[in-house]
């Protein structure tokens, strides 16, 4: 990909954000009170503006060891959500980065994290993921959610999450995966996010962190995404994009939602073939 399009992909994800700050919740919202999301404690021990803007996959800490005066940034961190569950994870000790490109979540964060009283040992910085403003080997955990997909240079976000992590550091992140499909389709996609059409498949999302230098790659958990799920996504594309939605007023449109899902969806007793996938990874840097 050039630059110029990394440029234009990236300028049309920060204007999705700052728009999504207007809505409640996200594609991935309906995941906050699963197993696979936050339990009601954490829940309640965030601002309920900081539940409001979060447009994550799942919670990147639930399966991971997060220690007091542990060091942890966060890869777009949006709203401060995580954040701020991670600071209370590190407690006095310990200290916790986010990172954020866009200027509207860096502020919504920055007002959460004074409003939870977790300035001392909470930070927002503004900044690219794929060019973290953060010194090398100096942190103990990277974790994200739902971010990293969204990048057009995901191999540069490795290299970085490489280079800022301490010798034996770790990284737990939840991101979207999508598996092969028809290019009309992810056009669909692209309609709502560019970004997100660029999703890799589980395959070549896994090797990518390999190739940065990260070990013990792990796929820890994967929530396939059900028709109802994806219904919801395709159903939200024919209200917004009103131009081939006034073709469409003559069909059936539930026939039409049905008809287009068919190859987002593989068989259900199929692992492997389920095409949109929230993933939760774990990696290591090499001692």
């Amino acid at each position: 990909m050039s630059h110029t399009d990394a440029l234009g992909l990236r300028a049309g994800v920060a204007k999705e954000y700052e728009d999504k700050l207007n809505q409640s919740g996200g594609f991935c919202a309906h995941q906050l009170e699963t197993e696979f999301g936050y339990s009601e404690a954490e829940l309640q021990s965030v601002p309920e503006e900081a539940k409001g803007s979060s447009f994550g996959c799942a919670n990147p800490m639930a399966l991971g060891r997060i220690q007091p005066g542990d060091v942890v940034l966060d890869l777009g961190c949006g709203a401060g959500m995580d954040v701020m569950l991670a600071a209370k994870l590190v407690g006095d000790q310990g200290r916790v980065i986010g990172v954020d490109m866009t200027g509207a979540m860096v502020g919504r964060a920055r007002q959460n994290i004074e409003a939870a009283g977790l300035q001392g040992v909470a930070e927002i910085r503004r900044g690219l993921i794929e060019s973290l403003p953060v010194e090398s080997n100096s942190v103990d955990w990277v974790i994200s959610n739902c971010v990293v997909s969204l990048s057009p240079e995901k191999d540069l976000v490795f290299a970085e999450v490489f280079r800022v992590l301490k010798p034996g550091g770790r990284m737990l992140l939840t991101d979207l995966v999508m598996a092969p499909i028809p290019g009309w389709l992810r056009a669909l996609v692209a309609l709502k996010s560019p970004a997100s059409a660029k999703a890799l498949d589980r395959g070549r999302y896994l090797d990518t962190i390999r190739n940065a230098g990260l070990v013990e790659v792990t796929l820890r958990s994967q929530l396939d995404y059900d028709a109802a799920m994806l219904r919801g996504l395709v159903e939200a594309e024919l209200n917004l994009h009103k131009g081939f939605g006034q073709a469409l007023l003559t069909l059936d449109s539930g026939q039409l939602i049905s008809n287009l899902l068919k190859p987002m969806i593989g068989p259900a007793s199929s692992f492997a073939e389920n095409k949109v996938s929230s993933i939760k990874v774990y990696a290591e840097k090499p001692q």
